[in-house]
């Protein structure tokens, strides 16, 4: 449907230029007022320009709706072909880029023996955890304080009798 508005709209500013031809060539005749057939010309092409304006504004809409639809496609299309792989890629990439303009890395290596920290229900106070590797990217996370468990043995979370849900009086 978009299609013939678009043709329709070329013919529609192709013929009006026709019509400004002709009305330039009468005027040039002998006799003709010239003021007259300008003020013409001007009057048809703001009529063309007013109505070109008009279907614009209608098919820009709909052209930002197909887009966002295509985009949707688009995307899905490109996830499917993705190799799951490539974003060690882009994430080289983009410290590189990060290199070239002075910034810290936002990558680092956690210790071989490195335990995440579990929360314990009441426990109070932040505490901002940080890594030897790059201690500018961490410096801003913010976890509560726990203990940590060894390797092999259940957390204080894991061994948690679970709630029973509350029953509605």
């Amino acid at each position: 449907m978009r299609f013939p508005v678009y043709e329709s709209l070329y013919f529609l500013n192709r013929n009006v230029e026709d019509i400004l031809v002709i009305l330039d060539e009468i005027k040039k005749s002998p006799g003709m007022p010239r003021k007259s057939f300008e003020a013409y010309q001007v009057e048809i092409q703001y009529l063309r320009s007013h109505a070109t304006q008009d279907v614009l504004e209608v098919m820009n809409d709909t052209e930002i709706h197909e887009m966002a639809k295509l985009g949707k496609q688009k995307k899905a299309y490109d996830d499917s072909i993705r190799d799951l792989d490539d974003v060690y890629f882009e994430v080289q990439h983009r410290e590189e880029q990060r290199r070239k303009h002075g910034l810290a890395s936002l990558i680092g290596v956690l210790p071989v023996n490195y335990q995440p920290p579990v929360s314990e229900p009441g426990e109070s106070g932040d505490e901002t955890m940080r890594s030897d590797a790059s201690p500018d990217a961490h410096s801003q996370n913010k976890i509560k304080s726990s203990t940590r468990s060894p390797r092999g043995k259940k957390s204080a979370r894991n061994s948690r009798p679970r709630r029973r849900p509350e029953r509605a009086s």
